[in-house]
């Protein structure tokens, strides 16, 4: 028995119609069971519940024992005096909340068929890739889709929390926010720390003294990356002018030995990851101000400056390429910082300055973009899910990770459904 399937008992109402009866003998009806809190605090929130006749509304709790109040530490919790109903699947003992009162108590034995639950384990229960593999084909489209709806919201919610959490240790700092979010796509996936690292090291207000000029712009974010350590001036044309620039401001680079070519693409090698951030961070903070000033502006229509000529044959700063490679970004590339950079950044500012607009268009944004093709979007594919955008693709990160990995069939839309076959 899990406390996840007396949650789907109670917030579904598969149980047995009411009245119910305590085992101190109180009359129990369910008006309202309340609604789901994903915060702390108790379960279910404004539950309307009738308690030998009389009206109550409040909180509900649920645990597998009732002694699991106390091991939870809810009788020392102001926040949970407001409970009107326990549920269990077991009344092994009484509690109190901080306050002295006893809640009452209902035991859900008896009150559910128990091949739900027998159903649960055998069909949801498995070990494969999705615990609903083998049913997953039989469900409808429909259904399905709806779920992709959910978890996509879901997603975007979770990101905007990692980007609240950023926005609140910048010190409120927008423009900051939107470098280090950019800095850390440009390094995805393995160079994703040591790119955030280089955000930290390298100010925004530093940076600004030089944005307007190539030159000393691309010296600093080279050579703070400690890409420039052991390079001759004559070979590499940023480092004596980085070397009067760490001098001037006192500068300390990270090490180079952060930064990980191996079992990479030369294309996505950080030094020229790195020169790409110091060409796109203007336009991207332009972008950013003509969002917040109101002005609507395409995401499709933000422009991708190409890389100097240097690049044309260069991966590694000190390693000449035999042949000579496009200064133009890739579609992929192009993609995947729209995805998980600006479209997040766009939400989250709409949410938190409550311009929903905002939100929306992000979302129409996902939409627009081709799905990405992944190990995890593939096992989806496999099943006959056919994804249309990256709105679905980002839907099936949040599909695996908060509901196949952790096994929460019963708050799955699809789980659900495949429970009541």
């Amino acid at each position: 028995m899990t406390e996840d399937f007396l949650h789907y008992l109670w917030r579904f109402r598969q149980l047995k119609p009411d009245p119910w009866y305590s085992e101190d003998g109180s009359c129990i009806e369910v008006l309202h069971p309340g609604y789901l809190n994903s915060n702390s605090g108790p379960d279910f929130e404004q539950a309307r519940i009738k308690i030998n006749g009389q009206l109550w509304v409040g909180s509900v709790e649920i645990h597998i024992r009732s002694s699991d109040w106390n091991r939870h530490q809810h009788h020392l919790d102001p926040g949970y005096n407001n409970v009107i109903l326990h549920v269990v699947q077991e009344e092994d003992q009484l509690i109190y909340t901080e306050k002295g009162w006893a809640p009452t108590c209902l035991s859900l034995k008896g009150l559910y068929d128990s091949q739900l639950y027998w159903r649960f384990e055998q069909r949801l229960q498995g070990a494969k890739t999705l615990a609903c593999a083998d049913s997953f084909p039989r469900v409808n489209d429909i259904k399905k889709y709806q779920m992709l709806e959910r978890a996509c919201i879901v997603r975007m919610q979770q990101r905007s929390e990692t980007l609240s959490l950023a926005l609140e240790e910048l010190g409120g700092n927008w423009d900051a926010l939107l470098y280090r979010s950019l800095a850390k796509a440009m390094g995805s996936p393995v160079n994703s720390p040591a790119m955030e690292s280089l955000s930290r090291v390298l100010k925004l207000e530093l940076w600004r003294r030089y944005q307007d000029k190539d030159l000393q712009r691309d010296a600093l974010f080279l050579g703070m990356a400690g890409l420039l350590t052991n390079i001759g001036s004559e070979e590499i044309p940023w480092v004596s002018e980085f070397h009067f620039l760490k001098h001037k401001h006192r500068l300390k680079e990270l090490e180079l030995s952060i930064w990980k070519y191996s079992r990479m693409r030369p294309a996505n090698f950080p030094d020229r990851r790195i020169a790409q951030l110091s060409l796109l961070l203007p336009q991207a903070l332009q972008w950013f101000s003509s969002i917040r000033e109101g002005r609507e502006l395409n995401l499709q229509a933000l422009y991708w400056p190409k890389l100097p000529e240097f690049w044309r044959n260069h991966y590694r700063l000190k390693t000449p390429g035999r042949s000579n490679i496009g200064l133009q970004w890739s579609e992929v590339l192009k993609q995947s910082l729209l995805i998980n950079a600006f479209i997040p950044l766009q939400f989250f500012y709409g949410k938190k300055t409550g311009r929903y607009e905002l939100q929306d268009a992000a979302l129409d944004s996902l939409m627009k973009i081709p799905a990405e093709s992944t190990r995890l979007t593939r096992n989806f594919e496999q099943l006959g899910l056919k994804l249309r955008s990256a709105f679905d693709s980002q839907a099936c990160i949040a599909w695996d990770k908060n509901y196949c990995q952790p096994k929460k069939c019963l708050t799955c839309t699809l789980g659900n459904e495949l429970l009541n076959q």
